[in-house]
């Protein structure tokens, strides 16, 4: 099982995901769903994952404008 914490900020024209413990797992979308959803993407290319691989996200906290989720992957 891997977890890795996603931060989600909501800025002037979208909204900025990242995994801050991975160097350049980010991107950006209009909206927080499209935004996870192409983050889950690029985490599979970071972990030479097939795309649609099992995972579950949850909630954690919000913080500073900033919304904290908690990805896990089992498998």
């Amino acid at each position: 099982m891997q977890q890795f914490t996603v931060v989600v900020e909501r800025g002037i024209d979208g909204v900025d995901a990242s995994i801050p413990t991975i160097r350049e797992c980010e991107t950006w979308a209009a909206d927080t769903d499209t935004a996870l959803k192409l983050l889950i993407e690029r985490l599979a290319f970071f972990l030479h994952r097939e795309p649609g691989f099992k995972h579950e996200i949850d909630f954690m906290r919000r913080e500073e404008g900033k919304t904290y989720y908690k990805l896990i992957i089992r498998g």
